[in-house]
């Protein structure tokens, strides 16, 4: 299980708002990331600049708010 990071209200958009994107495969370009949330390995990008979630995201916000 993943340690509950405290994410702030904006941070927790931006996780949601990542995983509605790859739920209807809609570009993540357009989504700031802040590197807090890069630090704690909950986003990534792949080589083409594609800003994705890692499993450790999704555990997070499986756990809730």
């Amino acid at each position: 299980m993943t340690k509950k990071i405290q994410l702030n209200d904006e941070q927790w958009r931006t996780l949601q708002a990542l995983r509605e994107a790859a739920a209807q495969r809609s570009p993540t370009d357009s989504i700031k990331v802040s590197s807090r949330l890069r630090s704690n390995g909950f986003v990534a990008s792949d080589q083409r600049g594609t800003i994705f979630l890692t499993d450790q995201g999704l555990s997070r916000l499986s756990q809730g708010r």
